[in-house]
């Protein structure tokens, strides 16, 4: 069996203004307490419980219900073939840390000692540190892809499915210079850490290893929901110098006004987006074709895509989307963490999260979950190998395998998307 994961203790100083100033909302919380005492420890005679934090509303609505959707579809699978029972409550982030902090508040106190989510990486990196950490709960994060989460001083608590941006930011670049062969780009992107840091990390990428230079970094502020206004100031600035291409980094009801704009204002460089505008339903909201925008995106490539692609269709009707692979296998990897160790308690999952990740053990996917269930339950080894990749975490608790997605908008596609290539790094 494999040790419990260690963390380099590097405290990330990213965001600590806003730490401090939402410091206030924890003045009364203690630490999680272990619910060994109302369950047994260990075996089926016990309830599972797991906490799922996505944005249901705001600006990633769109993306954040069907990662949602994934996130339960583990339990709806396996409730009614174990023995052992399991409880779920879903909360609406709104995408707000504010807000995440206060739902995030409820589950724990509520007794719920692991999350599935949050999925912007800014809300992850608030909630972690302002009540999970504290709490001693485990976070498992499907679609927060900031480099700063895995240097958070974690006590080894928080993973993620999705792979970090410091990868994705290699693809960009990569695709930005030998397959549209520009040397000059200007990006623009979203304030907060997510696109602050992407827009970094496609920075020194493009300049290290194709010698391209990087005209202008321009961020911007999220579109509030029912918010009239337009992005032009920032569209100036970012092609002031005449840039070959635009890289655009943000969520799909930003993006839209941003496309908007651009193609109002004659807009003519070419353009690269990331996984956070991969919603082939964003073409609905601009009145010009984006066919023909390219991006990059973490792609669904593990041993069990396809089982997991079968249950999610027969389940909701509709092909997964971006990071639901991503969603199924956090929840599935918590559960199986909760079983195996037997109580719910943050600390014992913790410790059990490689456990039931890693060989020797019977191979779990999504075709056996409820078997792999029954097995951990039972104190049995499993190595559950995932949809989204084989789901191997590393000293960080990250995922070690890397496939990207190259893609387009195509409004002939199924879903809007076209897959142009898939990109492994090595």
């Amino acid at each position: 069996m494999s040790s419990p994961p260690t963390r380099r203790s590097v405290l990330s100083t990213l965001g600590a203004g806003g730490l401090g100033a939402l410091a206030g909302c924890l003045s009364d919380i203690g630490g999680l307490s272990s619910d060994s005492e109302a369950d047994a420890v260990g075996g089926t005679d016990r309830t599972i419980q797991l906490g799922i934090m996505q944005p249901l509303s705001g600006d990633l609505g769109a993306v954040g219900n069907p990662i949602a959707d994934a996130a339960e579809l583990p339990v709806t699978q396996v409730r009614d073939a174990v023995d052992i029972g399991i409880e779920y409550n879903t909360v609406d982030t709104g995408a707000d840390p504010i807000r995440a902090i206060e739902k995030a508040v409820s589950l724990v106190e509520a007794g719920y000692p692991m999350v599935n989510g949050p999925a912007a990486s800014g809300v992850t990196l608030q909630v972690t540190q302002q009540v999970l950490i504290p709490y001693r709960a485990v976070c498992c994060s499907p679609a927060s892809t900031s480099p700063t989460i895995s240097f958070l001083n974690d006590a080894g608590l928080v993973f993620r499915t999705a792979l970090s941006d410091s990868l994705q930011a290699v693809i960009l670049a990569d695709q930005a210079a030998t397959d549209l062969s520009h040397e000059r780009a200007a990006t623009m992107y979203v304030n907060n850490d997510y696109g602050w840091q992407l827009s970094q990390a496609f920075t020194r990428a493009f300049q290290s290893q194709h010698d391209g230079a990087v005209t202008a970094q321009v961020p911007f502020d999220e579109l509030s929901e029912g918010e009239d206004r337009s992005y032009n100031g920032e569209l100036e600035t970012a092609l002031a110098e005449d840039p070959d291409l635009l890289v655009v980094i943000g969520y799909p009801r930003t993006g839209a006004q941003i496309f908007t704009d651009f193609f109002d204002m004659g807009g003519d460089a070419d353009v690269l987006v990331t996984d956070g505008l991969r919603d082939g339903t964003l073409a609905e909201n601009v009145p010009y074709s984006l066919d023909g925008i390219r991006g990059t995106a973490p792609l669904t490539a593990g041993p069990g895509a396809e089982a997991f692609t079968e249950r999610y269709t027969e389940a909701y009707d509709v092909d997964p989307g971006i990071f639901t692979a991503h969603a199924y296998d956090a929840s599935a990897v918590l559960l199986l963490a909760n079983a195996f160790a037997g109580q719910n308690d943050g600390t014992a999952i913790r410790s059990a999260m490689n456990t039931v990740t890693t060989d020797p053990g019977t191979v779990v996917t999504p075709s056996n979950l409820a078997e792999g269930l029954e097995l951990a339950a039972a104190g049995e080894p499993v190595e559950y190998q995932g949809a989204s990749s084989s789901v191997v975490f590393d000293t960080n608790g990250d995922p070690v395998d890397a496939t990207f997605e190259y893609w387009a908008f195509d409004e002939s596609a199924d879903g809007g998307i076209e897959t142009i290539d898939e990109v492994t790094l090595e």
